[in-house]
């Protein structure tokens, strides 16, 4: 064994050692029904890997779980946190859109089953993740989904290879990249930001990891997430300790990384290269202009509440019916457009105060407590994942939110449990 490898070794096992001496004894202090709740939320990153139903189940459960022991323990002080109430207040907005919809029944079942994510990140933030014991293990849970993800990847690409440029184990669909960017966006920040301004062996290590990380973001020719997770990754390593020439280093380490995988595979260049300039949305030969172009036409025959929560696909049709310019999809492929489309202006407002208001809630772990990594860069998360500028999944549909929630649910607990309390 190597000096410079016995060096690093103690470092590491002495942080996992820590976490899971601090989850045992979290554990153990515990009454037996709330033991069994958190180690099901600390499997979940694992469960996420199976497929979206057993996810979905996950998540749900929790959140409902939730809400139950509020009722029993007659506790309601969560509800006092501004979030928490622009998701309230956004919800109502969906029910009254909803409401005089061509569609009621339908976006009513569809607005309140959306409600379960941001629930599941106030069960995450105000229950699951209140002890930072648990709330460190579970970022280690989140990592080692994230590598075992990557590792399943890996064994993809020499079993069978890319179709149409693109991974799907082990979903048999084309997301992975979504749980790489999305689930494991927690992790990947922390990671990178550690290479940055840790000291030198474990921001060696880090910066390895991360870099095998950010590579296979490349091979699942997802596009946009693999650009959540490069700017979130940046971003992360500035906000917390940041040292310039590791910075530039790793910057300068990631291109090369990434122009040897465009080097050896033409298919991905092109895939993040030429199609991406073609699909920039400035006229109609992206296809991207004709499906968001088509969302703010629907939105200017509706443009107080919008047509109702998750109906942009059945209605989107008979509203615009045959027009070459414009194209229907099921959701207009940008959070803000579906917003102005689905529950119009009222909705855009209040839902850009829902967002605004959980980045600002994470954002409290860097103005109260830059010195801790997880705390400092948690603002990075929803910042990342609401960024305007972006294509995006539905933001009711189930498989998205699932991942999405997931992440914005540690973001908000580590900002939360964090953070010193402020003196009365």
């Amino acid at each position: 064994m190597s000096e410079t490898r016995q060096a690093i070794e103690p470092t590491i096992k002495a942080m996992f050692k820590d976490i899971w001496t601090g989850l045992g004894n979290a554990l153990a202090a515990m009454p037996r029904w709330e033991k069994g709740f958190h180690v099901f939320w600390l499997l979940g990153p694992f469960i996420l890997l199976i497929e979206r139903s057993p996810a979905d189940i996950w998540l749900s459960f929790l959140a409902v779980a939730f809400v139950v022991r509020s009722i029993f323990k007659r506790d309601g002080s969560w509800l006092r946190a501004f979030w928490v109430k622009a998701c309230f207040l956004f919800l109502a907005v969906c029910m009254l859109s909803s409401a005089i919809s061509a569609m009621p029944s339908y976006a009513i079942s569809e607005g309140l089953a959306w409600f379960r994510f941001p629930l599941f990140a106030m069960a995450t933030a105000f229950w699951l993740g209140t002890d930072k014991r648990l709330l460190y293990a579970m970022l280690v849970s989140t990592a080692l989904g994230m590598f075992l993800m990557t590792g399943i990847l890996t064994a993809e690409m020499i079993i069978e290879g890319q179709k149409v440029g693109r991974l799907s184990w082990p979903y048999d669909d084309l997301v992975p990249g979504n749980y790489l960017s999305k689930v494991g966006l927690p992790a990947f920040t922390i990671m990178v930001a550690l290479a940055i301004g840790a000291k030198p062996k474990l921001a060696s290590i880090m910066g390895g990891l991360s870099l095998i990380s950010i590579v296979m973001s490349v091979l699942t020719g997802e596009r946009i997430n693999f650009l959540i997770r490069a700017c979130g990754g940046m971003l992360a390593a500035l906000v917390w300790q940041p040292n310039w020439r590791r910075y530039f280093i790793l910057i300068i380490v990631e291109i090369f990384a990434v122009a040897a995988v465009f080097i050896t595979m033409p298919n991905v260049q092109d895939r993040f290269t030429n199609a991406v300039v073609n699909s920039l949305p400035t006229g109609s030969h992206s296809d991207y202009y004709r499906v968001m172009g088509a969302g703010l036409s629907v939105f200017e025959t509706a443009p107080v509440l919008g047509i109702g929560p998750a109906t942009h696909r059945e209605l989107c049709p008979s509203i615009l019916g045959e027009t070459p310019e414009f194209r229907c999809d099921n959701h207009p492929h940008n959070y803000y457009v579906q917003f102005l489309t689905e529950t119009g202006v009222i909705g855009l407002i209040t839902g850009s105060v829902m967002i605004i208001s959980i980045i600002w809630a994470a954002f409290a772990g860097w103005r109260q407590n830059r010195a801790n990594v997880v705390a400092a860069t948690a603002f990075v998360i929803p910042f990342g994942l609401f960024f305007p500028i972006q294509s995006t999944g539905d933001f009711f549909g189930q498989w998205n939110n699932i991942f999405m929630w997931s992440a914005i649910a540690l973001a908000l607990a580590a900002a939360r449990t964090l953070v010193p309390p402020l003196p009365k």
